[in-house]
Protein backbone atom coordinates (compact mmCIF):
# COMPACT_ATOMS: atom_id res chain seq x y z
CA UNK A 1 0.00 0.00 0.00
CA UNK A 2 1.74 3.41 -1.00
CA UNK A 3 -0.02 6.84 -0.50
CA UNK A 4 1.96 9.85 -1.09
CA UNK A 5 5.40 9.15 0.32
CA UNK A 6 4.34 6.45 3.15
CA UNK A 7 3.72 2.75 2.06
CA UNK A 8 3.59 0.19 3.94
CA UNK A 9 4.71 -3.28 2.43
CA UNK A 10 3.18 -7.14 3.68
CA UNK A 11 4.49 -10.52 2.17
CA UNK A 12 3.31 -13.91 3.09
CA UNK A 13 4.15 -17.20 1.80
CA UNK A 14 1.92 -19.80 0.45
CA UNK A 15 2.61 -23.61 -0.68
CA UNK A 16 2.28 -24.83 -4.48
CA UNK A 17 -1.69 -25.14 -4.00
CA UNK A 18 -2.04 -21.69 -2.82
CA UNK A 19 -4.19 -20.74 0.16
CA UNK A 20 -5.47 -17.04 2.00
CA UNK A 21 -4.28 -14.83 4.47
CA UNK A 22 -5.50 -12.30 6.80
CA UNK A 23 -3.41 -9.19 6.88
CA UNK A 24 -3.18 -6.80 9.96
CA UNK A 25 -4.69 -3.46 9.74
CA UNK A 26 -2.65 -1.19 8.92
CA UNK A 27 -2.57 2.84 8.13
CA UNK A 28 -1.18 4.52 5.34
CA UNK A 29 -0.76 8.22 4.63
CA UNK A 30 -4.88 9.59 5.68
CA UNK A 31 -5.97 5.76 4.77
CA UNK A 32 -6.68 2.93 7.52
CA UNK A 33 -7.35 -0.64 5.60
CA UNK A 34 -8.90 -3.19 8.10
CA UNK A 35 -10.46 -6.84 7.16
CA UNK A 36 -7.37 -7.26 4.35
CA UNK A 37 -8.10 -10.61 3.20
CA UNK A 38 -5.99 -12.37 -0.01
CA UNK A 39 -6.51 -15.83 -1.26
CA UNK A 40 -3.83 -17.34 -3.96
CA UNK A 41 -4.86 -20.32 -5.71
CA UNK A 42 -3.12 -22.65 -8.36
CA UNK A 43 -2.76 -22.88 -10.97
CA UNK A 44 -3.69 -19.27 -11.24
CA UNK A 45 -6.14 -17.01 -9.74
CA UNK A 46 -5.43 -14.32 -7.04
CA UNK A 47 -8.20 -11.78 -5.20
CA UNK A 48 -7.90 -9.60 -2.57
CA UNK A 49 -10.85 -10.96 -1.12
CA UNK A 50 -12.22 -8.60 1.47
CA UNK A 51 -10.76 -5.02 2.21
CA UNK A 52 -12.52 -1.86 4.15
CA UNK A 53 -10.80 1.47 3.75
CA UNK A 54 -11.99 4.48 5.29
CA UNK A 55 -10.38 8.07 4.81
CA UNK A 56 -9.93 10.63 7.21
CA UNK A 57 -9.15 13.10 4.27
CA UNK A 58 -8.36 13.45 0.22
CA UNK A 59 -5.49 11.73 -1.10
CA UNK A 60 -4.40 8.59 -3.54
CA UNK A 61 -3.91 5.33 -2.22
CA UNK A 62 -2.22 2.99 -3.96
CA UNK A 63 -2.89 -0.96 -3.36
CA UNK A 64 -1.06 -3.70 -5.15
CA UNK A 65 -1.16 -7.38 -4.71
CA UNK A 66 1.61 -9.70 -6.29
CA UNK A 67 1.21 -13.28 -6.55
CA UNK A 68 4.07 -14.68 -7.69
CA UNK A 69 5.54 -18.43 -9.14
CA UNK A 70 2.54 -19.42 -11.41
CA UNK A 71 3.77 -22.27 -13.68
CA UNK A 72 0.39 -22.53 -15.50
CA UNK A 73 -1.10 -21.97 -18.17
CA UNK A 74 1.82 -22.09 -20.55
CA UNK A 75 1.07 -20.48 -24.00
CA UNK A 76 -1.63 -18.30 -24.80
CA UNK A 77 -4.88 -18.15 -22.74
CA UNK A 78 -7.86 -16.24 -21.31
CA UNK A 79 -7.56 -14.08 -18.45
CA UNK A 80 -10.51 -12.29 -16.13
CA UNK A 81 -10.27 -9.46 -13.97
CA UNK A 82 -13.34 -8.82 -11.57
CA UNK A 83 -13.52 -5.68 -9.60
CA UNK A 84 -16.79 -5.03 -6.69
CA UNK A 85 -17.34 -2.99 -3.86
CA UNK A 86 -19.36 -0.31 -2.88
CA UNK A 87 -18.36 3.47 -0.99
CA UNK A 88 -20.19 4.96 1.27
CA UNK A 89 -20.29 8.13 3.63
CA UNK A 90 -18.35 10.68 1.02
CA UNK A 91 -17.24 9.63 -2.76
CA UNK A 92 -13.88 8.12 -3.94
CA UNK A 93 -12.68 7.73 -7.44
CA UNK A 94 -11.93 4.22 -7.83
CA UNK A 95 -9.95 1.66 -10.27
CA UNK A 96 -8.04 -1.72 -10.86
CA UNK A 97 -5.71 -2.85 -13.36
CA UNK A 98 -4.35 -6.28 -13.08
CA UNK A 99 -0.73 -7.71 -15.04
CA UNK A 100 0.68 -10.19 -16.13
CA UNK A 101 4.57 -10.60 -15.07
CA UNK A 102 6.13 -12.87 -17.01
CA UNK A 103 9.41 -11.83 -15.26
CA UNK A 104 7.41 -13.59 -11.98
CA UNK A 105 8.71 -10.17 -10.10
CA UNK A 106 6.77 -9.88 -6.55
CA UNK A 107 8.09 -5.98 -6.28
CA UNK A 108 7.51 -4.41 -9.57
CA UNK A 109 5.91 -1.11 -8.89
CA UNK A 110 3.33 -0.29 -11.72
CA UNK A 111 4.92 -3.32 -13.73
CA UNK A 112 6.70 -1.60 -15.91
CA UNK A 113 9.03 -4.52 -17.17
CA UNK A 114 7.91 -7.30 -18.48
CA UNK A 115 4.18 -6.97 -17.83
CA UNK A 116 1.08 -7.50 -20.14
CA UNK A 117 -2.16 -5.17 -19.24
CA UNK A 118 -4.80 -7.87 -18.53
CA UNK A 119 -7.85 -5.40 -18.22
CA UNK A 120 -8.17 -1.78 -16.82
CA UNK A 121 -11.47 -1.45 -15.03
CA UNK A 122 -13.44 0.49 -12.57
CA UNK A 123 -15.77 -0.33 -9.37
CA UNK A 124 -18.00 -2.87 -10.56
CA UNK A 125 -16.33 -3.85 -13.44
CA UNK A 126 -14.69 -6.68 -15.10
CA UNK A 127 -13.15 -7.31 -18.45
CA UNK A 128 -11.37 -10.64 -19.95
CA UNK A 129 -8.04 -10.39 -21.97
CA UNK A 130 -5.71 -12.81 -23.67
CA UNK A 131 -1.67 -12.97 -22.65
CA UNK A 132 0.74 -15.60 -23.02
CA UNK A 133 3.09 -17.10 -20.15
CA UNK A 134 6.16 -19.44 -20.94
CA UNK A 135 7.37 -20.72 -18.25
CA UNK A 136 7.17 -18.86 -14.67
CA UNK A 137 5.05 -15.75 -14.13
CA UNK A 138 3.28 -13.64 -11.48
CA UNK A 139 -0.13 -12.23 -11.64
CA UNK A 140 -0.48 -8.34 -10.17
CA UNK A 141 -3.50 -6.38 -9.32
CA UNK A 142 -2.94 -2.35 -9.04
CA UNK A 143 -6.22 -0.81 -6.92
CA UNK A 144 -6.00 3.34 -7.01
CA UNK A 145 -8.41 5.15 -4.69
CA UNK A 146 -8.59 9.00 -4.92
CA UNK A 147 -10.41 10.66 -2.10
CA UNK A 148 -11.31 14.16 -2.34
CA UNK A 149 -12.34 15.21 1.31
CA UNK A 150 -14.94 13.85 3.60
CA UNK A 151 -14.29 10.29 5.44
CA UNK A 152 -15.62 7.81 2.76
CA UNK A 153 -15.60 4.13 3.89
CA UNK A 154 -14.82 1.42 0.92
CA UNK A 155 -15.27 -2.12 0.53
CA UNK A 156 -13.89 -3.86 -2.05
CA UNK A 157 -12.94 -7.14 -3.81
CA UNK A 158 -11.02 -7.57 -6.72
CA UNK A 159 -9.87 -10.62 -8.62
CA UNK A 160 -7.79 -12.18 -11.67
CA UNK A 161 -7.37 -15.11 -12.99
CA UNK A 162 -7.45 -17.42 -15.69
CA UNK A 163 -10.90 -18.30 -17.34
CA UNK A 164 -10.36 -21.87 -17.68
CA UNK A 165 -9.55 -22.28 -13.99
CA UNK A 166 -11.69 -20.20 -12.79
CA UNK A 167 -15.16 -20.89 -14.79
CA UNK A 168 -18.02 -22.80 -13.24
CA UNK A 169 -17.65 -26.59 -14.13
CA UNK A 170 -19.66 -28.04 -16.88
CA UNK A 171 -23.21 -29.10 -15.02
CA UNK A 172 -22.46 -33.10 -15.50
CA UNK A 173 -24.02 -33.28 -11.36
CA UNK A 174 -26.97 -31.27 -12.29
CA UNK A 175 -27.50 -33.87 -14.67
CA UNK A 176 -27.09 -36.61 -12.86
CA UNK A 177 -29.51 -35.13 -9.93
CA UNK A 178 -32.27 -34.33 -12.87
CA UNK A 179 -31.85 -38.33 -13.96
CA UNK A 180 -32.08 -39.00 -10.18
CA UNK A 181 -34.74 -37.20 -9.83
CA UNK A 182 -36.79 -38.34 -13.13
CA UNK A 183 -35.98 -41.98 -12.21
CA UNK A 184 -37.74 -41.55 -8.52
CA UNK A 185 -40.73 -40.04 -10.40
CA UNK A 186 -40.97 -43.02 -12.40
CA UNK A 187 -40.49 -45.45 -9.77
CA UNK A 188 -43.58 -43.36 -7.66
CA UNK A 189 -45.77 -43.67 -10.85
CA UNK A 190 -45.75 -47.25 -11.60
CA UNK A 191 -48.86 -48.96 -10.24
CA UNK A 192 -48.62 -51.70 -7.75
CA UNK A 193 -50.42 -55.13 -8.52
CA UNK A 194 -53.23 -55.81 -6.20
CA UNK A 195 -53.10 -58.63 -4.15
Amino acid sequence: MQSGSDSKFQSVGFGSGGGSHSFESMSVGNFTANNIGTQLYAPSYIDLATFDLTSKSGGTLVITVTGTGFTTPVGASSWLTQFTGNVSNGSANVSAKSYLDNTNTLKNPGCVTGCTLLSSVGLGGSGTAAAVTDGLFAITEVITITTTGGLPRLSLDASVGNVSATKVPEPMSLALLGTGLLGLGVVRRVPRKAA
